[in-house]
């Protein structure tokens, strides 16, 4: 039974449960049918004996006779009746051999004055039922009423010969009631099956047809359910995979500009102190050449700080997230501004009317707002203005500038790239601060734009 599919297991099942079932109401019937109809017998018996003594009451005896002889020939039944002694017996039905003997009906029904079934009284079955009554001359008596049970043995008998019809009937029916009732239970199981193989092989747009509501039903809810989160999962495994490989492409990105950063100062710096070393030309002024190497050795020292610090923030970031006060975080970072803005004399509008809280790391978000801060004072031009605004969900920081070219725009926040105009490290710095701003950004889920405006450029951060 174990290897046998759905539909022949349940139709198999169904149709044992519907035999056993069909055989069982059969028998009820073949062994019940007699005693239920002896037990009508007796409930007549009761109401025709009961009927009859009321109208003998108000008879005198030959009225009495006359009364028993026709109502016997009426409901079909025996009447013994014993007035004075005497006995008195009046045919509705001629059963075989069968004769009452007064003194043994009383003798019998004196055990039980209600019903008795007297066996021994002939070949048939009789319900014998007393009643004792007292005509209108004063004259008492019994009243014997006697019901055949004779037909009993025949309906038994017709029972038995119609079974074998009747059960044939009954498991022709049961093994059709059993096959519609399989195919219905398994059609929605086969079609859940179907979808689930296709389920199996990540078929996109597959889905289990819900048609009920009932447990299978919710079967097909609950897979659906399930097939949608795998979907989700698996897009969501899909992008972050695509986010990874964007990741690793930027890292070797990042340290091929690096080692390019890298190599030009050290090679500048090989050639400077091989001449030196040689006393060729110019190089033969030692103390201004070592003054050169030296401060290529402190350019390229800040570069590799600045590369160390940019591959040490995914780790300082991460794990050290806090609920932060936009506005006074960058209030805090502008104090150190304040002096070089004074230098060049700018003028900084601030509108900090919001506030905005954020949850992020508060080490990360001082390094983007320093970046932006300073780089908005080292583009603007002496005695120009910067603005910088908080509304509810936006920190715009925007200085009067040169506005940046398309070409330079798509490019600004690559590592290491300076625009044409500061492509001078003492002017145009390493290269790597928006790189910075753009990835802590992106860490932190944060849009952001920089574009030309009226007064130069903007850079907003939507919170």
């Amino acid at each position: 039974m174990r290897k046998l599919k759905l539909f022949p297991k349940i139709f198999l099942y169904t149709m044992v449960i519907m035999t056993l079932i069909t055989i069982t109401i059969h028998g009820l019937i073949y062994f019940l049918l007699p005693n239920f109809y002896f037990y009508q017998k007796q409930e007549d018996g009761k109401q025709r004996s009961a009927q009859l003594v009321e109208i003998l009451e108000e008879a005198n005896q030959e009225e009495i006779l006359e009364i028993a002889k026709n109502y016997a020939l009426i409901y079909n039944v025996n009447i013994v009746l014993t007035i004075e002694e005497q006995n008195y017996q009046f045919h509705g039905f001629t059963p075989s051999e069968i004769q009452l003997d007064p003194v043994r009906a009383k003798e019998v029904l004196n055990r039980d004055t209600s019903i008795a079934q007297l066996n021994s009284l002939g070949n048939r079955a009789i319900v014998v039922d007393k009643k004792h009554f007292k005509n209108k001359d004063g004259q008492e008596g019994d009243l014997y009423l006697i019901l055949s049970t004779g037909p009993i043995d025949e309906t038994k008998q017709v029972t038995l010969n119609f079974l074998p019809y009747s059960i044939s009937i009954s498991v022709i029916l049961s093994l059709f009631a059993a096959y519609l009732y399989s195919k219905k239970m398994t059609k929605p199981i086969k079609a859940i099956l179907t979808s689930t193989k296709d389920m199996e092989q990540l078929k996109q747009g597959v889905y289990c047809k819900v048609e009920s509501e009932d447990e299978i039903g919710m079967i097909a809810e609950n897979i659906n359910a399930l097939y949608d989160t795998i979907w989700k999962t698996i897009e969501s495994l899909e992008q972050k995979i695509a986010d990874i490989s964007q990741v690793e492409k930027e890292k070797v990105e990042f340290l091929r500009a690096a080692s390019h950063e890298l190599k030009t100062p050290l090679t500048s710096l090989r050639v400077l102190l091989e001449n030196m070393r040689y006393n060729i030309g110019k190089y033969k002024d030692r103390d201004l050449y070592l003054e050169k190497a030296q401060d290529i050795v402190i350019e390229s020292t800040e570069m590799v700080q600045s590369i160390l610090d940019v591959s040490k923030l995914q780790m300082v970031t991460k794990g050290h997230e806090e609920n932060l006060d936009i506005r006074s975080v960058l209030l805090e970072v502008l104090k150190s501004y304040n002096v070089l803005a004074k230098a060049k004399n700018l003028h900084i509008k601030m509108k900090l009317d919001d506030t905005i809280h954020y949850e992020m790391n508060k080490e990360s978000l001082k390094k983007v707002l320093s970046n932006l801060i300073s780089n908005a004072i080292h583009y603007t031009e002496h005695g120009k203005r910067i603005d910088i605004v908080i509304t509810k969900e936006h920190l715009v920081i925007e200085n009067e500038c040169q506005p940046l070219s398309e070409y330079e725009l798509n490019h600004i926040f690559d590592a290491f790239y300076r625009p044409d105009f500061s492509r001078n490290k003492k002017d145009g710095g390493t290269g790597l601060g928006l790189y910075v701003v753009k990835n802590i950004l992106t860490d932190a889920n944060l849009n952001f734009q920089f574009t030309p405006s009226e007064l130069g450029m903007r850079f907003v951060i939507e919170f």
